[in-house]
């Protein structure tokens, strides 16, 4: 299962009529992805028919946030929501570069029966593995992006597989950052994971500024069906 970035209305539709199974939605690529707009949102998800996950990501200084910051994402949550978005995308660390597993349940306590993707903030942990098992309390989270951790992602294989294990079928793994039509197939086949996340690698010469091609998002999805 193949889910491409987003960071416009044009986007949006041409990952889903080149096969594109699910859409992150956001603005601000260069900072790695901030919250989108709220008319943004509503119009992206009018526009497909495809799920539609939400950033939820105030600033990009860190993964750590203040108690205001937390109730803005919580607000963030709840317009999502109510605007039809499938899933939202959050990550929160503590001050010890851990899970910060009480300000992540205040966001989860907004939640209301969409999908939860805890996203890269998880490869700034020591430890990723041990993090999946944290992240497993929580029934909320549906899924984890990542990509093994810092460094490349295929060189992550073994963790990633780690990780796969742990999460036991209660999170679906995604598998992003630096997946690319050379290595999605090995980094799937070895490691279990069978969700794929992809950005730059379908934008004409791998740009964030470029437009996506949607020959390039069809040829991954072959790949992988």
């Amino acid at each position: 299962m193949l889910e491409v970035i987003a960071t416009c209305l044009e986007d949006v539709k041409r990952i889903e009529s080149a096969g594109g199974k699910r859409i992150e939605l956001i603005s601000s690529y260069t900072e790695g992805g901030l919250t989108p707009s709220y008319a943004f949102i509503k119009k992206a998800v009018e526009a497909v028919s495809i799920p539609i996950h939400v950033m939820i990501r105030p600033h990009a200084k860190s993964f750590t946030y203040t108690e205001e910051e937390i109730e803005m994402m919580k607000e963030d949550i709840i317009v999502a929501q109510k605007l039809g978005a499938a899933g939202v995308v959050l990550g929160v660390l503590n001050e010890r570069n851990e899970v910060d597993e009480e300000k992540l349940a205040d966001l989860l306590s907004v939640v209301d029966g969409i999908n939860v993707t805890y996203h890269r903030a998880i490869d700034d942990i020591e430890n990723p593995v041990e993090a999946m098992r944290t992240l497993k309390k929580f029934h909320k989270v549906t899924h984890v992006l990542t990509s093994g951790g810092q460094g490349n992602i295929v060189e992550n294989i073994p963790v990633l597989t780690e990780m796969q294990k742990v999460s036991d079928g209660q999170i679906q793994l995604v598998a992003g950052a630096g997946v690319t039509k050379e290595n999605i197939k090995r980094l799937l086949d070895e490691t279990g994971i069978t969700q794929a996340h992809v950005g730059t690698a379908v934008r004409e010469g791998k740009s964030c500024f470029s437009e996506i091609d949607p020959n390039l998002v069809q040829e991954l999805v072959e790949i992988i069906k």
